[in-house]
């Protein structure tokens, strides 16, 4: 390894390589994948950059997509969680193209008030919609855990893809259990 390779390494973002080790420290089988693959340009969101995939062996969720999201402060990461899915293809008589909800905490008073309940606000299929709305486990997951989720179609590459607002750096066995279970309800076959 030349002395620029050795500099450009040492100048590399680091983030996605800890997002791996953290997985794989919680018995998630996580590699880091090959840079510019279909799944990592497919599913980046306008004026995002990539900061790389990770690859998920025996999991509903077969890619964690690390982004970085640049704005006025500086930037931060983001995470999308990719969830192969074969009706998710456009034209699809199942799904139509970028679909998307989002959850909703719910508070008892406006502002300062405690978050009693978790919604989902969108426009996915209704089956999906009704399975999270009526999860109270994941209701209470997401509420303890102070979770905000995007779910939506990447349907160029055949993923749904649920998206949070952060790492997976705190609380990494019971965050990654949530988007599991979020995932597994997606992958559930349609009635």
């Amino acid at each position: 390894m030349g002395f620029f390779d050795k500099v450009k390494e040492a100048l590399r973002d680091k983030t996605r390589d800890n997002a791996c080790r953290y997985l794989n420290e919680i018995g998630v089988d996580a590699k880091l994948s090959e840079r510019g693959i279909a799944e990592e340009k497919g599913s980046l969101p306008q004026g995002e950059r990539s900061l790389g995939l990770i690859e998920i062996s025996k999991s509903p969720i077969n890619f964690v997509h690390v982004v970085y999201v640049p704005s006025q402060q500086g930037g931060l990461c983001s995470t999308l969680y990719l969830v192969h899915d074969p009706s998710v293809y456009y034209p699809s008589v199942h799904i139509k193209e970028h679909q998307k909800a989002r959850s909703k905490r719910v508070k008892g008073r406006p502002v300062f008030g405690k978050v009693k309940d978790v919604v989902w606000e969108g426009n996915l299929e209704q089956n999906i919609m009704q399975r999270l709305s009526e999860d109270q486990y994941l209701k209470q997951e997401m509420i303890r855990l102070s979770c905000d989720v995007t779910i939506g179609t990447c349907p160029d590459i055949s993923y749904w893809k649920i998206q949070v607002a952060e790492l997976l750096i705190t609380n990494v066995r019971e965050k990654w259990e949530v988007y599991e279970r979020i995932a597994g309800h997606l992958n559930l076959q349609r009635d």
